[in-house]
């Protein structure tokens, strides 16, 4: 009987793994297919900027990301917008994050203050995104996460402009 529960929990494991490598396979090919799409920008006024950290703890040779991001407020509502000039290594399930505190520095410090926005639609150059609330307070940092794998991507305290 032992044998058989063993020979059913390595099954589920390897087929975890499987789905896992699957997954990161097709995640990768979505990011190179869409480092090749053209730059959006939402129009509006320029409530907040800022660099990601290209200094911080977090980054490294294959976990990195750099350029500008912009909160703009359009109508009503709230917008992040990432710059023509931002970059991000390769990666298979990158979303974009805001909060309400400084951004975060290294994989340690995630936590709930992080609040997801999206998938990063766009890993290179600019992209827009919506969000949820329209009180430009809310939005302190911008945070680039591989949900996926757990990995600090980059991040970039918005500060606002004068």
């Amino acid at each position: 009987m032992n044998k058989k529960i063993l020979a059913l929990v390595c099954l589920l494991f390897v087929s975890s793994v499987h789905a896992q490598i699957l997954e990161a396979i097709t995640g990768h090919a979505k990011d190179i297919k869409a480092r090749f799409s053209k730059d959006t920008f939402i129009h509006g006024v320029t409530l907040k900027q800022g660099d990601i950290d290209t200094t911080a703890k977090g980054q490294d040779l294959i976990h990195n990301s750099s350029g500008t991001w912009l909160l703009i407020r359009a109508g009503n509502d709230l917008y992040l917008q990432s710059a023509a000039n931002f970059k991000s290594s390769p990666g298979p399930d990158y979303h974009v994050y805001i909060s309400t505190s400084a951004a975060i520095k290294d994989n340690p410090e995630f936590d709930a203050k992080q609040v997801e926005v999206s998938r990063l639609s766009k890993p290179n150059g600019a992209a827009y995104y919506k969000l949820t609330t329209t009180n430009a307070e809310d939005v302190k940092s911008v945070l680039i996460w591989c949900k996926q794998f757990k990995e600090y991507i980059g991040s970039a305290d918005l500060i606002e402009l004068k």
